[in-house]
């Protein structure tokens, strides 16, 4: 099932900017593996600038667990946690949370509140006994693991999970939103269409939900 939790209020402001302004400016290193220059670093136009808390995923929370009918005391398993914006939330409605991100940057600086629960980890090897999670979900996750990674990494989440998952998955639909998608952030790993991405799923016997996020529609990526 498709469905949207992440309003446009929700989203970083930089995916708000216009093309152009990230379009020739060089990423160091640094920000390919995900560190300071990928989250905090105001002086690129690329990543996200600044990423703070600010709340802004207090009602996605909400609704994902009115949605799947989660209780407090019931356990949530993010991937691709970053700093946990998202996490603490489900932790103050009263659910048992844990996150996996590749970025040692982004888990030495994760919310205050999380000490420990968001920890150095691979989607594809999962410390974790099956079924050992209520609720399993990423936000833009996906696109950034390798190919060669990605089914191992689906199937992971399928096995300690209880049957309830969602991601959201950046795409594009048309040559022209692919190229841009990779033109804006280059740490994207996969690049493809709702289409490929449902085979995929299918392939993998994917039991959860999803929402397909076109990062720059044909319409923005024409003027930049």
């Amino acid at each position: 099932m498709e469905i949207e939790f992440f309003p446009e209020s929700s989203r970083k402001p930089s995916e708000r900017k216009h093309l152009a302004e990230a379009a020739n400016v060089p990423a160091g290193s640094d920000y390919f593996r995900y560190g300071r220059d990928y989250f905090d670093n105001p002086a690129l136009a690329v990543g996200y600038g600044r990423y703070a808390y600010d709340g802004r995923y207090a009602p996605v929370a909400a609704r994902m667990m009115a949605h799947y009918d989660l209780k407090p005391g019931m356990s949530v398993l993010e991937i691709g946690a970053a700093k946990g914006f998202m996490l603490v939330e489900f932790q103050k409605l009263g659910m048992k949370v844990a996150g996996i991100d590749a970025s040692e940057y982004a888990v030495a600086n994760a919310h205050p509140d999380l000490a420990g629960k968001v920890q150095l980890g691979d989607a594809a090897s999962l410390a974790f006994g099956d079924r050992a999670f209520d609720f399993v979900y990423g936000k833009e996750v996906l696109p950034h693991i390798p190919e060669r990674n990605i089914r191992k990494a689906l199937t992971e989440c399928i096995r300690v999970s209880q049957g309830k998952l969602f991601f959201e998955i950046q795409c594009g639909r048309s040559p022209g939103e692919l190229a841009a998608m990779k033109k804006w952030d280059a740490t994207h790993e996969i690049v493809q269409t709702p289409e490929w991405w449902n085979a995929l799923l299918s392939e993998v016997r994917y039991p959860g939900d999803v929402h397909y996020k076109v990062l720059i529609p044909d319409h923005l990526s024409e003027t930049a």
